[in-house]
């Protein structure tokens, strides 16, 4: 098996019910879904830097199906060694308070705050750098409402507010009839 995988957006990387490696996400952001009555239901982000799959080393399946929402990229994670299984979970553990956290600005408040929360963490690069947004880099606006819990037209109109949309300029006209071409015209 490869240990970098290269995800595209829709792709998913882990199923929940099955057994597999540990993988730490190096690039883009994925969905942690969780099986329930109404289908697939968002339970958590995993960003750069995220370990996904941890409860494998405790000899258990998945317990979250993993979907990119942008391109990424992971990699595999040698899991041998008592002292490379404990500071994987003890990675994992502290990534999970971070990212429940994250998920409650994402989910309460004004829809502006939880769409600049968001972007800031779309932003974060796997050292903890971040860098600047292109309008390329985000997931589809419906993805995007989904995650922040509001409407596709709402996220639109509020991600203006963040990335303006680029405008594409058409060179100017020139007049048909001005200077040189008016006294060629004579």
């Amino acid at each position: 098996m490869d240990k970098t995988q290269f995800v595209r957006r829709g792709q998913t990387l882990l199923r929940g019910g099955e057994f597999g490696p540990v993988w730490r996400v190096t690039q883009g952001v994925y969905r942690l879904e969780r099986l329930g009555m109404n289908g697939l239901s968002l339970v958590q982000l995993a960003l750069p830097g995220d370990i996904l799959g941890a409860e494998s080393l405790c000899a258990e399946p998945y317990a979250y199906t993993v979907t990119a929402i942008c391109a990424g990229e992971a990699e595999m994670q040698p899991s041998n060694g008592d002292f490379t299984r404990f500071g994987l979970l003890a990675k994992a553990y502290l990534q999970q308070q971070r990212r429940t956290h994250d998920m409650m600005k994402l989910r309460g408040g004004p829809v502006n705050e939880r769409l600049a929360h968001f972007l800031k963490l779309l932003a974060r690069n796997a050292d903890g750098s971040e860098r600047e947004l292109d309008r390329r880099d985000l997931p589809v606006h419906k993805e995007i409402a989904s995650i922040v819990d509001a409407a596709t037209e709402t996220v639109c109109r509020e991600l203006n507010a963040f990335l303006p949309a680029r405008v594409h300029q058409r060179p100017a006209k020139r007049e048909a009839w001005a200077g040189d071409e008016l006294a060629m015209a004579a």
